[in-house]
């Protein structure tokens, strides 16, 4: 499967940067993926569970609020925050945890 870079940085650093084969965040409207070759864009992005496939397996999160760019082959998410988790469900936890109210 063809591959792109990608960067995710939050306030505290960068997260990830490394070549990639996919990408799901969670957008307004939804789940948004990228794959190789993608249009270029901007998107909102909202806090929710997001999804990094590599050549060496895949990595859960939930991402904050922030920005995703698709700009040739590079892909910047700059967001709040970022929280590995286990799995999907895992992921969906968390999200429910990081939208209560404090």
């Amino acid at each position: 499967m063809s591959s792109f870079p990608l960067r995710v940085f939050t306030p505290e650093g960068p997260v990830v940067d490394s070549e990639v084969e996919s990408l799901v965040v969670t957008a307004f409207t939804g789940s948004l993926g990228v794959l190789a070759g993608h249009a270029p864009m901007i998107s909102a992005v909202v806090v929710g569970p997001g999804k990094v496939v590599s050549s060496t397996g895949t990595q859960w999160y939930v991402f904050g609020e922030g920005t995703l760019e698709v700009r040739g082959p590079d892909v910047v998410l700059l967001i709040d925050f970022a929280e590995k988790a286990e799995n999907y469900e895992a992921a969906k936890a968390q999200t429910a945890q990081a939208l209560l109210p404090e």
